[in-house]
């Protein structure tokens, strides 16, 4: 069975990528916090919340992202054939 290998700068970009999801989702909280006139240490008791949201913020990235990756290759089997 073949081993797969992922590179260090793959892995920096997708931690990358996953913090600025959790700063997206921490902007979202915060202006949830600011429109509603909310005390503002619900900002550290509402980070597991920010946590999920965050992650479904990178599961949709990753599935655009999956998507993208099939209609190129689709193209590409439509240019050559």
């Amino acid at each position: 069975m073949k081993d797969i290998t992922i590179s260090g700068k793959r892995v920096i970009r997708e931690l990358i990528t996953l913090l600025v999801c959790f700063v997206i989702g921490t902007l979202v909280n915060l202006l949830a916090i600011i429109i509603y006139k909310s005390n503002f240490g619900e900002l550290f008791s509402s980070l597991h919340y920010v946590l999920v949201f965050s992650l479904v913020i990178y599961m949709l990235w990753c599935f655009i992202r999956l998507i993208v990756s099939a209609l190129k290759y689709m193209v590409l089997l439509i240019l050559l054939y």
